[in-house]
């Protein structure tokens, strides 16, 4: 299981908008460099996040990206759907034959299903800013 290419630079993308100042912007060139993405394939991912919400834009001078909430307001859940449309799916139990342990495994990967998905929507951009990669605090709401 993996989340798509899309998800995973909306991913960087979020992340990095969430260590900026209050009130500050990021242009997307300078965020395709930090999070190293395809200009290009950001432009339209920006957008994409632009439209459910998670981020706002300003034109001109000091223009750029910034997020539209507080990162504590904005999960790796939503982040992820807004870009895939769906979190975590790993059986159709419609399409699954029956066997000795069927119902079982199909229990099982729901249950797995179930706990991912719930991981992602209740963790927030504040729960992994809030303690930087070397160990000082980090991250800025807004």
């Amino acid at each position: 299981m993996q989340i798509s290419k899309k998800a995973d630079y909306a991913l960087r993308a979020v992340v990095i908008l969430s260590g900026l100042p209050p009130g500050k912007t990021m242009q997307t060139q300078e965020l395709a460099k930090a999070g190293s993405i395809p200009t290009k394939f950001l432009e339209q991912i920006l957008l994409v996040l632009k439209r459910s919400g998670l981020l706002k834009s300003k034109r001109g001078v000091g223009g750029g990206y910034q997020l539209a909430r507080e990162s504590r307001l904005i999960s790796l859940g939503s982040v992820i759907e807004s870009i895939d449309g769906e979190l975590c799916y790993l059986v159709d139990a419609d399409d699954f034959p029956s066997f000795n342990g069927s119902r079982r495994l199909i229990a099982s990967l729901r249950k797995g299903q179930e706990l991912l998905n719930d991981y992602l929507s209740e963790t927030s951009i504040e729960d992994l800013m809030e303690q930087g990669d070397d160990g000082s605090m980090v991250g800025y709401g807004i």
